[in-house]
């Protein structure tokens, strides 16, 4: 069957699959991001909450830049900046205690793991009859037990135990995307 063929079958039965060489790239990428943050899951947890700082710290500059060029009422452009000032002192609070900054963002992870996980269940629901389902509802229940994992693991939990999560996570999203771009082509 030709790339058109297949590409009109996927359309025709509801389902537009992404090109699967750029699948198996991101697959391939995620993979060995996963080997890194194994071998060195402190670094890791550091690097993710220095990116994480870095992301609210422009995030608050920009809310600032916004309500600073609004020229709606003044009460609206208050609450702006407030936002603002609020995101960037938490970005500066990350950066000024990384370590502090661990526990928080080990918080916002597990639930970014929930989120994610009951999102892949609910997608790998919707593609019944696709190629790559399983992959997908077990990328999700992966990542729903990260995330009640990391919960359960944050009273005790070393600076490295989010660096490991995080190369799990990373694993499980690259064997999914890959296994989907290899059963796509």
């Amino acid at each position: 069957m030709t790339d058109h063929n297949m590409n009109t079958e996927r359309m025709r039965r509801g389902f537009s699959a992404p090109d699967w060489r750029w699948l198996l790239i991101l697959g391939a990428l995620l993979i060995v991001g996963a080997v890194v943050a194994f071998l060195k899951p402190f670094e890791a947890s550091l690097t993710a909450v220095a990116i994480a700082a870095g992301i609210f710290v422009l995030g608050g500059v920009l809310q600032l830049w916004i309500a600073f060029r609004d020229e709606g009422r003044t009460r609206g452009r208050a609450v702006s900046a407030l936002m603002g000032l609020l995101i960037l002192a938490f970005g500066v609070a990350l950066l000024a205690n990384p370590l502090a900054g661990i526990m928080s963002l080990t918080l916002m992870v597990a639930g970014f793991f929930l989120a994610l996980g009951a999102l892949r269940l609910w997608l790998g629901v919707q593609m019944r009859g696709q190629p790559g389902r399983g992959w997908i509802i077990a990328s999700g229940a992966v990542s729903l037990a990260l995330g009640v994992l990391v919960i359960l693991a944050i009273p005790h939990m070393a600076g490295g135990m989010l660096g490991i999560f995080l190369g799990a996570e990373l694993l499980s999203s690259g064997i999914g995307a890959t296994a989907m771009a290899l059963r796509l082509r």
